[in-house]
């Protein structure tokens, strides 16, 4: 009897912890930037790019999420422990920003106030 129930915990547990949402089943409507970040990368996506930074003295890790392969969200992480959420990123400019020598000024340049992650009133 044990080992039955450590089975069917076992398996809850594998099942519940390996399930993610498919990216194209985000709403896209949260009411803030946590929730927001938590589940944009928790989904499953197509295309999923993770870059460390070290050169920059402003921006410590870039990431890339995209459903259709041509556009998605990019999230900025800072070395102030600030984050940035950008919609409709082209996949382009993500790989603009992450071979930029400077990708803070190509960031302030190219990034900043074109590709707005608007949170929807709760």
């Amino acid at each position: 009897m044990n080992k039955i129930l450590c089975v069917i915990f076992g398996a809850t547990m594998f099942l519940a912890c390996n399930s993610k949402t498919d990216c194209s089943e985000l709403t896209g409507n949260y009411s803030n930037f946590i929730d927001a970040r938590k589940d944009i990368t928790k989904a499953n996506y197509p295309v999923k790019k993770i870059q460390s930074t070290p050169e920059s003295s402003w921006i410590k890790r870039i990431e890339f999420y995209s459903c259709d392969e041509k556009e998605g969200y990019l999230i900025i992480y800072t070395t102030r422990s600030e984050e940035y959420i950008h919609a409709h990123v082209p996949l382009n400019v993500w790989e603009e920003l992450s071979t930029s020598n400077s990708k803070g000024s190509y960031y302030n340049s190219n990034i900043i106030n074109r590709y707005p992650f608007n949170l929807k009133a709760s």
